[in-house]
């Protein structure tokens, strides 16, 4: 009885220990997680996409997973925040890594991403909040921290957003870090219509400060997603009607910081059914950077209290800007006035002037004559280069027929004339879309796709030369640097984040061969032997090498070797020589085959001869290897080209596998199955109850059917009331073994 008191009380002790510990969860917003071990200081580059690099380490989003997958901490595998050492990256140890964020990083905008910031990494994750039914509420978005030593993840957020296509970013102004979101259809003041408005969290503070309201649209830095500086264009309220839902016929530009807390002062008196708290129809955070009012014939009162200093006296058709692109400083707009709506003039401005004391919305609006380029409808379509100083140099322009080159003149005016020295092409096949571009020891390469490939298929060439650079004729196939070189057979996933470029290897989330079910991301080293980037001509050679293996395969006599190709190509994808033996063992035990039902020896031999690479064999071409994840990876294998960085969840990584094998090769034969074990779960259960039920009624049987006999029997014999007495005293003349 004590043993039981005993453990009944150790059990109510662990009980009580086990609800401290989930009540001191509780009442802290964190969750807490063991510490990873290292140095999480350093420098950050490549902030704001997929893969963040800061100090020794990159920290990646592991691939794509749905919002809707289960997102309770510690539990995601897929989506989750990993990181990897700079040191285990380099030496190809891509399995190596550690997990940061045990939670989904998720976002439907796939122009923003994590962010690192201080010792911590800023995401948004589905939201884990139920409603009143019980159901998780995974179509909203949390925008949440962890420190990067995978400690202190957020249990609350910053701000929960029900659109999981929300654009974003996580910006720093001094040493605070706060969240721009752009939030639409969003009803603030009992709206019948909802609106956009552009938002602003302190995630040191929690003040979320409403900068822009019913903005038409929000635009930020194209390269540079850390910049706290964001354009946006707005209508103008027409209270010279006395109406609260008119609009003027022309908008404004402004332009605003995220650390902005200030609303512009606009005097609303005699505005009618307007109250400023109760329905602010217009706050406005920002500056005024262009006007495009124009005084309208009969209408003096035109000009309003939105408007520069200077309005009263403009002269000319009313203007609609078009932000189309803000970078390097430098904020690009198409200009329309109400005269000519198809002529989309572009026009440059740099944020140094704008910002400038002195600036003038309304004087500082150019003449048509000093546009870029009078037709800028496919500005979305250029990518803008610039000298070492900043100005703007060059326009790539993505057409139909390849990159366009378009030199920008002393008075900056893009070319328009094909002359073949300052507009030219440098690729002539197919329309491109632009990846990223990069420079490498002084060379500017772009990296773009072209139709072809599942998502997007990786290109590259060298775009800082002229045109006798690009061009073929005499017809030349010598590759070099101008030289568009596709890179293997690569497909990066077009829905998700684009590829890239860290330390001289190529991150991209995975379309490619088998993989496209899964979504995970893929690293290509693009360092040659020597460490160094590899060029074109060195890329072109890997590509020979990649396709010959296909080629090799394909060569294989199938009529002599049967179902030895496909053989092949798992062992190109594996590199695993074992499942063979396995799967022939498997057949010739449980199925009763021959043991060369699928494959004669020689085909065994000369599969096992491919995976295992010699110097004097017939694969001896591949022997080459590269260390990947600890192993010596041949040539002949996809390892040796690019592998999985991070890893799979464990259902993901069987459904893998299982697939090559039934795609390559074939599934392990199951033995035959008995009566019992053909029964459902449900009936094996019906089965053993019914047994059990049985045996007892048996066991039943045996005890109480003789007991009941014994009775009725007993009740037959004579009862008498007398007691008996036993003697037990030794009578030895009394013999115990006689019979008679």
């Amino acid at each position: 009885m004590r043993k039981i008191i005993k453990k009944i009380v150790c059990i109510t002790v662990a009980a009580a220990a086990a609800l401290g510990v989930m009540s001191a969860s509780a009442c802290s917003n964190i969750y807490n997680a063991n510490r990873l071990s290292g140095d999480i200081s350093g420098t950050v580059s490549s902030n704001g996409g997929f893969a963040v690099k800061k100090g020794g380490y990159v920290y990646f989003v592991n691939g794509k997973e749905e919002n809707t997958a289960d997102n309770t901490f510690g539990t995601p595998v897929k989506g989750s925040v990993m990181r990897i050492s700079e040191s285990e990256l380099s030496a190809r140890n891509y399995s190596n890594v550690q997990t940061v964020v045990p939670h989904i990083a998720y976002s439907g905008n796939y122009n923003s991403g994590i962010y690192v910031y201080g010792d911590y990494v800023y995401y948004a994750t589905p939201s884990t909040e139920k409603n009143s039914d019980g159901e998780v509420l995974n179509g909203n978005l949390a925008f949440k921290r962890t420190k990067l030593d995978g400690t202190e993840t957020m249990k609350d957020y910053f701000v929960q957003y029900g659109d999981s296509s929300i654009e974003y970013r996580y910006v720093e102004v001094g040493e605070t870090v706060y969240l721009l979101y752009v939030a639409s259809g969003e009803k603030l003041y009992g709206e019948s219509t909802g609106v956009t408005n552009l938002h602003s969290v302190n995630t040191a503070t929690g003040a979320n400060t409403l900068l822009a309201y019913n903005v038409s649209a929000v635009t930020f830095d194209k390269n540079d997603v850390t910049n706290a500086r964001v354009y946006y264009t707005m209508q103008v309220p027409d209270f010279a009607t006395g109406a609260t839902s008119k609009f003027s016929a022309y908008n404004q530009v402004y332009t605003v910081t995220a650390d902005v807390t200030e609303r512009n002062q606009y005097n609303f008196d005699g505005v009618e059914g307007y109250d400023e708290n109760e329905n602010p129809i217009y706050v406005n955070c920002g500056e005024l950077v262009f006007d495009g009012i124009g005084k309208i014939q009969g209408m003096t009162e035109s000009v309003t209290q939105f408007n520069g200093e200077g309005a009263d006296k403009v002269e000319r058709s009313p203007l609609t800007y078009t932000v189309s692109s803000y970078e390097n400083g430098n904020l690009y707009y198409t200009r329309t006035s109400s005269k000519d709506k198809n002529t989309k003039l572009l026009f440059s401005a740099k944020d140094a002037e704008i910002t400038a004391s002195g600036w003038n919305p309304v004087a500082n609006n150019p003449e048509d004559e000093k546009c870029l380029i009078r037709d800028g409808s496919s500005a979305n379509l250029y990518t803008y280069l610039y000298d070492d100083s900043g100005k703007l140099e060059e326009v790539l322009i993505a057409s139909a027929n390849g990159f366009v080159k378009a030199r920008v003149s002393e008075d900056g005016k893009i070319a328009t004339t094909v002359d073949n020295v300052n507009r030219f092409n440098i690729t002539t096949t197919g329309q491109p879309t632009v990846l990223f571009t990069q420079t490498v020891e002084g060379a500017d390469y772009i990296y773009y796709s072209l139709s072809g490939g599942s998502g997007y298929t990786i290109n590259r060439i060298c775009i800082d030369g002229d045109y006798d650079d690009y061009r073929r004729y005499p017809v030349d196939d010598t590759v070099n640097e101008y030289t568009s070189v596709k890179i293997l057979n690569l497909d990066s996933s077009s829905d998700w984040y684009k590829p890239e470029l860290i330390d001289g290897q190529l991150l991209f989330p995975t379309e490619t061969a088998n993989m496209s079910d899964y979504s995970y991301v893929m690293v290509c080293d693009l360092r040659g032997a020597d460490g160094k980037f590899m060029t074109n001509a060195q890329i072109d050679e890997l590509n020979e090498r990649f396709e010959g293996i296909e080629k090799d395969i394909a060569e294989v006599d199938e009529n002599v070797y049967k179902n030895l190709q496909n053989a092949l190509r798992y062992g190109f994808y594996t590199n695993d020589a074992s499942y063979i033996d396995t799967l022939i063992k498997a057949y010739t035990d449980v199925m009763d085959y021959d043991e060369e039902h699928f494959w004669s020896k020689e085909s065994v031999e000369k599969f096992k001869a491919f995976v295992n690479v010699t110097a004097d064999g017939e694969w001896s071409k591949y022997k080459d290897t590269k260390k990947v994840n600890g192993v010596d990876v041949a040539s002949n294998k996809l390892a040796y080209y690019y592998s999985l960085l991070g890893r799979m969840s464990d259902a993901d990584e069987k459904a893998y596998s299982d697939n090559l094998k039934n795609t390559y090769l074939q599934a392990e034969p199951e033995a035959e199955k008995s009566w019992f074990e053909s029964l459902s779960t449900g009936a094996k259960v019906g089965f053993i109850i019914g047994v059990c039920a049985g045996g007892l009624i048996v066991i039943a049987a045996a005890v109480v059917i003789p007991l009941v006999v014994i009775r009725r029997k007993n009740k037959k014999l004579p009862l008498d009331g007398r007691k008996f007495k036993v003697d037990m005293t030794d009578d030895k003349d009394i013999d115990v073994y006689s019979e008679n």
